[in-house]
């Protein structure tokens, strides 16, 4: 996927997605500005996200932030249409890394165990 948006944009985004959550009406203006879809947005917001936390230049709970904050766009996007992809299976990824099970060691790390491969297999099958 060739990203449309700067890096700036996505990551100011990633910042108050993370603080205080993005409706999709919140998207308006970047869509405007952009000449983007709001799937496009999510969608590149969500890689950056998921590239962010592979490098580990981002952590799982920023990440896992950003994820659950952008969750009601993705989910509103999908009341009109298709959920956007891979941004919903990206968000369901870092939700399995937010607990650990009851089959787990305690010093398990659910991110790494669970998010980490689920996010490779996600940008990888997307890649194709």
């Amino acid at each position: 996927m060739n990203k449309v948006l700067p890096n700036s944009d996505l990551q100011a985004l990633c910042v108050e997605a993370e603080a205080k959550g993005v409706a999709l009406s919140d998207l308006e203006s970047i869509c405007s500005e952009f000449g983007v879809s709001p799937e496009t947005v999510l969608n590149e917001l969500s890689i950056t996200v998921a590239e962010g936390y592979l490098s580990e230049s981002l952590s799982y709970d920023f990440c896992d932030g950003v994820m659950n904050g952008i969750a009601n766009a993705i989910f509103d996007l999908g009341m009109a249409s298709e959920l956007p992809q891979p941004a919903f299976a990206l968000y369901q990824a870092f939700d399995l890394g937010e607990w650990v099970r009851s089959s787990d060691s305690p010093d398990t790390d659910p991110g790494e165990k669970y998010t980490t491969p689920t996010v490779l297999e996600i940008l990888r099958d997307f890649e194709r």
